[in-house]
């Protein structure tokens, strides 16, 4: 099973090892082991009835533990500047969210097109909504695309 879709499922749901122990009822000294191998290895080995019961209680598919997750974290640099996110992850939650800051920071930083490609065409029309996240230069730039893409 890939921890990182463990840590994952943890941080969305604001949950604890504690939680996940029960959920999968196990130990929770279990799981602490689980998270102590992550160093050495991206998975660990779990038995497939616990994957299975974990899968369960949180209404997912197993497989989902099985997939190995792509590492976002070389994205950082070029998203996290400023640290409004904590990790790349919380930046993409909130663009699956819609949430405005994120939009004008994919902007800002990817330009319409590119960003289109990411969060689909909605993300022109609502340019007046999100531009005020947007640093002011890069911004007057894009205010003078927007015509051509909107």
């Amino acid at each position: 099973m890939y921890i990182q879709i463990v840590k994952h499922i943890m941080k969305i749901r604001k949950m604890n090892k504690a939680q996940i122990a029960k959920l999968a009822e196990i130990s929770r000294a279990a799981v602490t082991k689980w998270f102590s191998k992550e160093k050495e290895m991206d998975w660990v080995n779990v038995e497939t009835k616990t994957i299975i019961r974990l899968a369960e209680h949180l209404h997912l598919s197993p497989e989902i533990f099985l997939q190995k997750r792509i590492n976002l974290d070389r994205f950082s640099h070029r998203f996290l500047w400023d640290r409004l996110y904590p990790d790349m992850e919380s930046f993409i939650k909130a663009l699956s969210e819609h949430e405005l800051p994120a939009l004008a920071r994919l902007v800002q930083i990817l330009g319409f097109k590119e960003a289109e490609h990411v969060i689909g065409k909605s993300i022109v029309p609502l340019f007046q909504e999100y531009k005020r996240f947007i640093k002011p230069i890069r911004r007057k730039e894009l205010e003078t695309l927007w015509p051509l893409y909107n």
